[in-house]
């Protein structure tokens, strides 16, 4: 038995031939189909990401504020030290504000035992 054979424009094309091609192209149409398909989740995920990330920035500059002013009143404090170590007026930088010369400042020393809280 012979190829069966169709005749297109005058060029003998084989119909073997022909669901051969059909097939190769069917196959890529779905190949192409599932990497758009594939293409598009990845975008989704993409924009999620994106997402999380200018969230976590937000999260980071504001720790960064937070660090800044902690680290404020940390040298704040520092300097106070030094300047009470150094012979200043500790009344100076005393929290609890009195009047002075009453007599009346009674600083709490927070970790000394027998302090009075």
């Amino acid at each position: 038995m012979s190829n069966p054979t169709v005749i297109l424009n005058g060029d003998q094309v084989y119909c073997d031939e022909l669901i051969r091609e059909n097939a190769r192209l069917t196959i890529q149409h779905e190949a192409d189909r599932l990497t758009l398909e594939q293409m598009r989740k990845q975008c989704v995920s993409s924009e999620e990401c994106t997402a999380k990330v200018a969230e976590a920035y937000a999260r980071a500059d504001k720790a960064k504020r937070d660090a800044e002013a902690l680290n404020s009143k940390l040298r704040q404090a520092v300097a106070d030290l030094h300047f009470v170590m150094a012979g200043g007026d500790a009344c100076k930088v005393c929290a609890v504000k009195c009047a002075f010369g009453e007599g009346n400042c009674k600083p709490v020393w927070r970790g000394e035992d027998g302090a009075d809280l």
